[in-house]
């Protein structure tokens, strides 16, 4: 049964909690949305689209921020309690830190089940509608960024530069430049118009209307010096000049990188295990056989020595070095050579291949345990640490409390970074690297849960120096200043 004293407590924490969260998500969606501009720009979408994304996209951040947000809350909650002397007046009526504690552990623990539940079920469906999105955009509208006063050099071999835009969707161009990237061996061209517009568009071609301007052409592909010098400067002056742009390869390239690589952000735990397993197994098979042909290289190498006549020697040892002649040594040592050069190779092509899908699953199994799972028991390790600092610190607001929470989660933060580097270059076990920064911030909790409890003065430096001046004094007598007055 929850009693009135529960309630308070709750209702006190909910407050900053709230706030703070809200702050938190501001701060983090305004930043995602800044990184992520350049997907949305030049794509014609409108404000409920780019909202749309943003929200499946952003929701990524609240891993973040809801262990933050109850780290920085507890210590608000209990550093209020002790400035208004509440936390002092409940122990002095014989209740406990850690029954003052529990109904927002309570709290926390369902605050982490829920959000174990949001990164395993609700945030890899929300990154699948965005991946989705990105694709339908990238298939219904070119992949181009047509910025005023910028090269745009992703429709190879052209460069096209715009002096200003305008209409719907930028459609209308002002002072058009196009050059044909090409060697000194090749045909030229260049295209400059006053004004320009966009036609039409799809998935295959980008047709362009433009308007009163010349066309500057060379053929100088397979002409010699003396057929270059007679050759005269050509211009074309043209009213109206219609161009169409091949743009498939453009969309597809667009297509393959919204599709590639991190399809594992899109999976459960358990579709994760599965698929990692899976990987694991592939792996094994491939990577044998690779050991198999590795072998009959190297097999196939050594025919090279067993094939050497070895008959005009009778000694019991045919591969002793000094019964061999000349030609037999020189044959010898140019095959064993070109068997190292061999096997070294190949061992240096299958390394770096065996390190990039170690790195794959290794990355596939920090998401796993680290953004799904590690997250929500990061949340209460956080109030392990907050609530008890809190009640030392015995501040409330947002001045030092805030300083505090936010030095602990950068300490947190930049630890799991490392750890998580590691993991990919292979120092250590990726799972290992996912629980680390938790197993050495719980100790922490534990240690200041502890010292709360026993009122300990955790931040009192004389307490520290107490064990140095009794050992300092045992070597040093103290002068009896009371007798010295008198002499």
């Amino acid at each position: 049964m929850i009693k009135k004293l529960d309630w308070y407590i709750i209702r006190t924490f909910f407050g900053p909690f709230l706030f703070i969260f809200s702050v938190l998500m501001f701060i983090f969606v305004v930043q995602f949305a800044f990184n992520q501009m350049d997907k949305f720009l030049g794509k014609g979408l409108n404000l409920w689209d780019i909202s749309k994304l943003l929200y499946y996209l952003g929701l990524d951040v609240i891993r973040l921020v809801l262990p933050l947000t109850i780290l920085l809350s507890s210590i608000m909650t209990f550093g209020g309690f002790g400035e208004r002397y509440e936390l002092a007046a409940m122990k002095s009526a014989g209740i406990s830190l850690a029954r003052i504690m529990y109904p927002l552990f309570s709290l926390v623990v369902l605050l982490a089940v829920w959000l174990f539940y949001f990164c395993n079920t609700t945030l890899p469906e929300n990154q699948r509608r965005a991946r989705n999105m990105l694709i339908n955009i990238a298939q219904t509208r070119p992949a181009l960024n047509f910025e005023e006063g910028r090269f745009i050099k992703e429709m190879n071999p052209l460069s096209i530069k715009i002096g200003k835009k305008s209409g719907e969707n930028g459609s209308e161009w002002d002072q058009v430049f196009i050059h044909k990237n090409a060697s000194s061996f090749e045909d030229q061209q260049t295209i400059i118009a006053d004004k320009g517009n966009i036609i039409s568009k799809d998935n295959h071609y980008l047709k362009i209307e433009l308007y009163n301007g010349y066309i500057y052409q060379d053929n100088i592909k397979g002409k010699n010096l003396n057929e270059l010098k007679k050759q005269p400067g050509n211009s074309i002056k043209f009213d109206t000049l219609t161009q169409y742009y091949d743009i498939s390869d453009l969309i597809k390239k667009s297509l393959d990188k919204q599709s590639e690589g991190d399809n594992f952000r899109y999976k459960s735990v358990s579709e994760l295990s599965t698929y990692i397993d899976s990987i694991k197994t592939s792996n094994t098979i491939y990577f044998k056989e690779l050991g198999t042909n590795s072998l009959n290289i190297l097999l196939g190498e050594t025919n090279q020595l067993d094939s050497l006549d070895y008959s005009q020697y009778n000694e019991v040892y045919p591969f002793e070095w000094s019964n061999l002649d000349d030609n037999a040594k020189y044959n010898l040592v140019k095959a064993a050579i070109n068997q190292v050069n061999v096997s070294k190779n190949d061992l240096g092509s299958k390394n770096t291949e065996m390190k990039a899908v170690e790195k794959f699953i290794a990355k596939m199994i920090l998401w796993q345990q680290k953004n799904i799972i590690s997250y929500a028991i990061t949340s209460v390790v956080f109030f392990l640490i907050g609530a008890p600092l809190g009640s030392i610190i015995r501040k409330g607001g947002v001045g030092l409390p805030v300083v505090v929470a936010i030095i602990i989660f950068i300490i947190f933060y930049i630890l799991g970074l490392y750890m998580e580097n590691l993991a990919k270059n292979q120092v250590i076990n990726a799972y290992w690297a996912s629980w680390i920064p938790n197993a050495i911030f719980l100790p922490v909790g534990i240690f200041l849960t502890i010292k709360s409890m026993r009122d300990s003065e955790l931040f009192d430096v004389d307490n520290y120096l107490k064990p140095f001046k009794r050992f300092i004094s045992k070597f040093i007598k103290p002068k009896n200043l009371e007798h010295s007055r008198y002499q």
